[in-house]
């Protein structure tokens, strides 16, 4: 019989510095299901976070993200004033 695989969790601290973000703005995201995350023993348990979750979810980010076009009036302003 073999044992199951063990799973490094990360937790939030971990992940915010990762990201570059504030521990507020994961817990937020967490809750508001923006970002891949786990509770353990329930939803009154601490916040973790699977490795291979955020990189196919920053996979996807990045997959899903188009430049915009500058708007014009922008670019106007912007030769204006400089």
């Amino acid at each position: 019989m073999t044992s199951p695989a063990v799973i490094d969790l990360l937790k939030p601290t971990d992940v915010a510095r990762r990201l570059g973000v504030s521990r507020s703005w994961l817990y937020a995201a967490a809750a508001d299901g923006r970002i891949p995350s786990i509770r353990l023993g329930g939803p009154d348990g601490p916040l973790r976070f699977v490795p291979e979750d955020l990189e196919r979810w920053i996979e996807e980010a990045r997959a899903a993200w188009t430049p915009t076009a500058p708007k014009r009036g922008l670019l106007r302003h912007a030769a204006r004033s400089g």
